[in-house]
């Protein structure tokens, strides 16, 4: 069997560009592992901790709105060269922190960093790109964001473990952007004439007329994705945020806490690139609703932590299920509502993002706080991803769903 003609030495270094672009996405994650070095140094609770994620959502959700309709009139170059400069200036930011409106402005930093180097920019691009191979080169190119997570943990955790964090956090943002910023300055770019996928070889609507914004928000569809996205929020940027915090709880160490974010990030890594190749056999629909059941399904493992294999289950179910959500989503939503109004459509559709990424974090923080108990924040995040599965089983991959 021959290789689409989309598979060109050209289009798989526009790929490998594009996974060393969303290695930047990792420093957030890396931010996160420094949550309880920051909240003994300066006496913070953990809701002030957490509070810093509201603004930091709200302003990446409602970027990546906008990221598409730049990249389309800017092209994704300076639009990507302008986020991995961005990650920088957090990275100084946070290493200057001395008081909570500082930590906001630096997880401002972040927020619009990550929604140039994120899943529209990016996702944009491999779309563009691939076709027949859409689902495997999504996967490649959004395990960037695994790949640098673990880096940046496992750099931050050893740095700050000799010295200072604010040391670390200054060394590891500054040492990746001078890893990424070349890959965006000459190498990510959009398809010239005659490249990307041939015209007799699309396996998804490419050609249908544009959307108006009042025609896609009528979509049943839309807002099934759009539960999706605020549900996997509510479930990542709460477990982020406090997986630490929860598991020094229960009595591990700061040592142990930071290797279940890395076991969770990097089992993250094998379920993006093997997304892709699962979707082909159970079709996009029925995958995402799989993944979703089973992101919900880690929530009821974490309450159980205490017992060390079900906190490694934990992490290697919980890493599966939130880093294939960067393949399934794009890819059904493409297959769903085509290629033409892509960026735009998924811009708003990650404007779901805020609501639930800020809401997981708050809740979960707030919740522990009143009762010293995470139990039933774990459960109402369960539940609203058990909704979203029922809904996207109810989806049809066609464009007119």
């Amino acid at each position: 069997m021959s290789l689409p003609s989309e598979i060109t030495r050209r289009s798989l270094l526009v790929l490998v560009a594009c996974t060393a672009c969303q290695m930047g996405a990792g420093l957030f994650y890396a931010t996160q592992a420094l949550s309880a070095d920051v909240i003994n140094e300066l006496g913070w609770t953990r809701a002030q901790w957490s509070s810093a994620l509201v603004p930091m959502l709200f302003v990446s959700s409602i970027a990546q709105a906008f990221v598409g309709a730049a990249c389309v009139r800017f092209g994704v170059r300076p639009v990507i060269t302008c986020a991995v400069l961005l990650l920088g200036a957090a990275s100084t930011v946070l290493a200057n922190v001395h008081s909570l409106w500082q930590l906001h402005v630096a997880m401002l930093l972040v927020a619009l960093a990550n929604a140039g180097i994120g899943d529209v920019s990016v996702g944009a691009v491999v779309t563009r790109w691939f076709d027949r191979a859409r689902g495997i080169a999504l996967g490649f190119a959004t395990v960037g964001s695994n790949l640098g997570a673990v880096i940046f943990v496992q750099a931050l955790a050893g740095l700050s473990a000799e010295g200072s964090w604010r040391e670390a956090s200054l060394q590891v943002g500054l040492g990746g952007v001078a890893v990424i910023l070349p890959f965006a300055l000459f190498v990510i770019r959009d398809p010239g004439p005659g490249e990307g996928p041939a015209p007799d070889e699309p396996i998804a609507p490419t050609l249908e007329p544009s959307s108006s914004l009042r025609e896609i928000l009528r979509k049943p569809a839309f807002w099934i994705f759009f539960l999706t996205v605020f549900g996997y929020a509510l479930a990542q940027l709460g477990i982020i945020n406090h997986l630490r915090l929860h598991l020094e709880d229960l009595g591990y160490s700061t040592r142990e806490a930071q290797d279940t974010l890395s076991l969770a990030i990097g089992a993250g890594i094998a379920a993006k690139l093997g997304a892709g190749v699962i979707a082909l056999s159970l079709t996009p629909r029925v995958a995402l609703a799989a993944n979703t059941l089973l992101l919900a399904g880690s929530f009821a493992l974490i309450p159980y932590a205490d017992d060390a294999r079900v906190l490694g289950l934990f992490g290697v179910v919980f890493g599966v299920a939130v880093a294939a959500r960067d393949v399934l989503v794009p890819l059904l939503l493409a297959r769903i509502f085509g290629t033409r109004d892509f960026a735009k459509i998924f811009g708003l559709v990650m404007l779901a993002y805020a609501p639930g990424g800020a809401l997981g974090p708050l809740a979960l923080g707030a919740l522990h706080d009143t009762v010293g108990s995470y139990a039933g924040g774990f459960a109402l995040v369960g539940g609203i991803l058990l909704l979203a599965a029922i809904g996207q089983l109810r989806l049809r991959e066609s464009p007119a769903a």
